[in-house]
């Protein structure tokens, strides 16, 4: 069995400013960088064996926060965990973007299997890279455990889908800093053990886009 962890980035500028972040290399601002050291010591007792990142600087700092208690591992870049590039609507306001592309808006926000982002990736593009690049780590560590630290969009477009067909995602984006935790006997047969997790993160540094029209919007979370 292997037991991977997706985790999302931390918080970002472009997060708090409500813009399409994409493949826009933003780093990580104080709360991001406070949530993944929080992340880190929500990791320290537990044995990994691998920590992978997407190659944007915002994911390889949340990957450096859990190395940080883990100083025997590295956050190795993997390109095909990288967020959706988001074409023309990088470093848009998204407010903006509803009102003047409210039908693509309305697929990115309400249906996501639909999105297409012009001069960009299409959702199903990036789902058909992060269930590649999963499946990869899967055969590459049997029997051992690792860190996946990616982002809100694609990792909604994989983990999505391991409940639901692709045609049927729902908009379910993670909390910065949130975890997944999946159990996989092989690519096809395993067992969820949660999702979108932010126990790890003290009520008042949670982060969840009031953008998004679903998913864990905690009542005393940071808006």
């Amino acid at each position: 069995m292997t037991t991977i962890y997706f985790a999302r980035h931390g918080t970002t500028d472009y997060n708090r400013a409500e813009r399409f972040q994409g493949t826009t290399d933003i780093p990580l601002n104080d709360l991001g960088l406070f949530q993944a050291d929080c992340l880190g010591k929500r990791f320290q007792p537990i044995h990994l064996d691998a920590v992978y990142s997407s190659p944007l600087i915002r994911a390889q700092q949340t990957a450096q926060g859990i190395c940080k208690y883990h100083p025997e591992l590295s956050p190795t870049c993997v390109s095909d965990l990288c967020e959706l590039n988001g074409g023309i609507f990088e470093g848009q306001p998204i407010p903006n973007l509803i009102a003047s592309y409210p039908d693509l808006m309305e697929a990115f926000r309400h249906k996501p299997a639909q999105f297409a982002a012009p001069s960009g990736e299409t959702a199903y593009q990036v789902y058909t890279r992060i269930r590649a690049a999963v499946h990869q780590l899967i055969a590459s560590h049997p029997n051992q455990t690792i860190v996946v630290v990616s982002h809100g969009f694609a990792l909604l477009t994989y983990l999505g889908t391991l409940t639901r067909p692709f045609e049927e995602l729902e908009p379910l984006i993670f909390g910065n800093a949130a975890v997944a935790c999946v159990e996989y006997h092989t690519p096809e047969q395993f067992h969820i053990v949660f999702m979108d997790d932010q126990s790890h993160l003290p009520p008042e540094s949670r982060w969840n886009s009031r953008l998004w029209p679903k998913g864990n919007h905690s009542p005393d979370a940071v808006r």
